[in-house]
């Protein structure tokens, strides 16, 4: 039977029909929940959010040619040509099609990779699809960083059961999710990138951080590998496998990746042995990896270097912070910026009462480098004690800090996504020139 059926879902949802289809063995292709994305012939899922009720987009998913609309207000009036089917909880919904969907893609051969960590997710994701993808192997991944409780069934409905793999991310903020996401991915391949200091206003400490991505290892699909060196945490880690999975750990072994890779940093050199391991797994030579690794570049915001006009680099890691990412962030900036290094670090979130004493030490830490200038935007960064300090955004802001540049300077952006930092380069551009879309030297 054909997963897309009318009938199936309305089964695997366990939902009731406001507007029935003519033919319920008709297929649909496929669901999404965006009405500004979504592709004649899809089921639209209304998703209540926190600041949308995506039931008052129905008459506009309908109008883009959605096929189906799946709801969760059982008073709605269709009209008589829209099918319809009512659901307790759209969101549930999604996951129980994601679960049930899963088996569809183990019977048509479509290995689950699943990425987790604390830091890294996201690029070593792009470094396998990649990788993979150069190599001639089929499939997809998790668009943008859709790793959360949406964003994870959403990945796995967009693959199909003939692709070579689907890569998920699997991520994280309070303690159960992995566990529960992982429930639904059950990966052929667990890929762990780092344990790092993220979400401690929840995890506590490290051990609460490791406890919470091990729990990928409880729903690992049988003859199931997972991928990491962990170092301090890999006896904790050891326990758990007990010998159920083959356990290969990437510092150990010959994937270590070219030394020219583009992608700048010891941590990226560890996302790219995992990504070396994964494709190897595939069938993927070493050297074919090698290949695809030279010419990939980071995706936006993670760790691009770009020569704005003559005079300046940017080194561009703004996407998200956490204490471990910066001190990485650091440490190529102390590589690369030849004694000219800018630091404009802005505030990272959910750390909790660890808070203040991680910006402290984010502050000592970068004193302990060779940096020109050192600048604060937020009242958490404050407590790094920056050259410079700002702590609130204004609309004069962006000009503020660009005058602070000097030519010849190599500008680090670093912090949680919130702060948004990159509404910075703009005005950097202004004072030296646009992207010139060649390397800096």
């Amino acid at each position: 039977m054909t997963f897309w059926t009318y009938q199936n879902i309305a089964d695997v949802t366990q939902g009731q029909w406001l507007v029935e289809p003519n033919d319920l063995g008709d297929v649909v292709a496929g669901l999404w929940h965006d009405t500004r994305e979504i592709q004649p012939g899809q089921a639209y899922l209304a998703i209540k959010g926190e600041n949308f009720d995506g039931h008052d987009f129905i008459d506009k998913a309908f109008d883009a040619g959605a096929a189906l609309a799946i709801v969760s207000d059982p008073s709605l009036k269709p009209t008589p040509s829209s099918p319809t089917l009512c659901v307790n909880d759209t969101v549930k919904a999604l996951q129980d099609l994601a679960r049930a969907y899963r088996d569809e893609l183990k019977a048509g051969g479509c290995k689950v990779i699943g990425i987790a960590g604390s830091n890294g997710k996201t690029t070593t994701r792009h470094l396998i699809h990649h990788v993979l993808t150069y190599a001639g192997l089929k499939g997809t991944q998790s668009p943008k960083s859709f790793n959360n409780h949406l964003g994870v069934p959403l990945t796995l409905l967009s693959a199909k059961p003939s692709d070579a793999f689907v890569a998920c991310e699997i991520g994280t903020n309070h303690p159960g999710e992995i566990d529960f996401l992982s429930a639904i991915a059950r990966p052929d391949i667990a890929v762990i990138t780092s344990i790092g200091e993220e979400h401690l206003e929840f995890f506590g400490d490290l051990d609460g951080v490791a406890d919470e991505e091990f729990s990928i290892v409880n729903h690992i699909a049988k003859d199931g590998f997972i991928v990491g060196g962990l170092y301090d945490y890999d006896a904790r880690l050891e326990k758990l496998v007990n010998g159920r999975f083959r356990w290969i750990k990437t510092y150990e072994g010959s994937c270590d990746p070219p030394w020219e890779m583009p992608l700048l940093g010891e941590h990226n050199r560890n996302n790219a042995a995992a990504t070396i391991v994964v494709a190897c797994i595939l069938g993927v030579d070493d050297a074919t990896s090698g290949d695809a690794l030279m010419k990939v570049r980071p995706a936006p915001h993670r760790g691009e270097l770009i020569q704005l006009g003559e005079d300046v680099t940017l080194y561009d890691d703004c996407y998200n912070a956490n204490p471990a990412s910066v001190r990485e962030a650091l440490g190529v900036l102390d590589e690369i910026a030849d004694g000219q290094g800018v630091f404009v670090f802005g505030d990272m979130y959910e750390l909790g009462d660890m808070g203040p004493a991680a910006h402290r030490a984010i502050g000592e830490h970068a004193r302990s480098i060779s940096l020109r200038r050192f600048i604060t935007i937020g009242q958490l960064a404050s407590q790094a004690a920056g050259d410079v300090q700002f702590d609130d955004w204004s609309e004069t802001l962006p000009d503020e800090i660009a005058a602070l540049i000097e030519p010849g300077d190599t500008v680090l952006l670093k912090a949680s996504r919130g702060m948004r930092l990159e509404r910075l380069i703009p005005a950097i551009e202004r004072r030296f020139g646009p992207a010139t879309g060649d390397e800096p030297t």
